[in-house]
């Protein structure tokens, strides 16, 4: 299952009850995920973007995957580690 849970509290409700829960956690700086939301002509303005960042509280027990690198590497790392 792929969601923004950005808060703790939702990433604990989502997974509440589930056994072998796995949080990937796919970090990028603003500038980066801006630029790539630019390209596929995404519907959310800076200012949203900017409050995500805002209200993200980054998981403290997540596989922690940079998404500077390419699209293929990030699925064959996440692979790798699960």
């Amino acid at each position: 299952m792929a969601f923004s849970a950005l808060k703790e509290k939702y990433r604990q409700t989502l997974s509440a009850g589930l056994n072998n829960v796995r949080i990937v956690f796919l970090k990028g700086d603003y500038d980066l995920i801006w630029k790539r939301m630019q390209k596929c002509q995404h519907f959310t303005k800076p200012k949203m973007l900017k409050s995500q960042f805002e209200a993200l509280e980054e998981p403290q027990d997540a596989l922690v995957i940079d998404i500077s690198q390419p699209p293929e590497w990030v699925i064959a790392e996440i692979l790798r580690q699960i």
